[in-house]
């Protein structure tokens, strides 16, 4: 429970009312995200892409090179996978370090039958393009639940979940 002053007047607003407009979206690094793009669009069907580059003023402010092609950089880009907002930009602080740390899962309800068609079909049509690496193939396990992983050409952990 927190407690909130508004107006003078005390408000006591439980955790979850706080909570219920909250996202948790994934926000990965690239050295060049415009390519990533590119590739999440080709491979993975990303959808709703956007991409903003530094403008000349954000780039002097980042200290980067006068000379460098700032269309070529992204300061701050978006796509959808399965409807799944991703969020994404250029690592201005160095070469990013590929980690198995964290990984994203893209879960659908089993009884659900367009969300598992769906989720098997972006599997089958990932896979099918041979610029993922499989880590365990989609399938019903022993839990009556449909799971599979794949690592992509980035490094990034992909986990498909269809949950009974």
């Amino acid at each position: 429970m927190n407690i909130i002053y508004e107006n003078n007047n005390i408000l006591i607003v439980g955790v979850a009312d706080l909570m219920a407009n909250t996202k948790l979206i994934p926000y990965l690094t690239f050295e060049n995200t415009k390519n990533v793009l590119e590739y999440y669009k080709r491979v993975f069907g990303a959808t709703d892409v956007t991409r903003e580059s530094p403008t000349e003023k954000q780039a002097e402010e980042m200290s980067l090179n006068a000379d460098v092609n700032l269309d070529n950089l992204t300061l701050q880009a978006s796509f959808k996978v399965l409807d799944q907002q991703i969020f994404a930009a250029d690592s201005f602080l160095g070469k990013p370090v590929i980690s198995s740390l964290i990984s994203l899962m893209l879960e659908v309800d089993a009884h659900d039958s367009d969300a598992e068609s769906a989720l098997e079909n972006l599997y089958k049509q990932v896979t099918k393009s041979e610029e993922v690496k499989v880590i365990v193939t989609f399938e019903k396990k022993s839990s009556g639940n449909k799971y599979g992983q794949v690592v992509d050409k980035y490094g990034v952990t992909w986990i498909f979940n269809a949950v009974k």
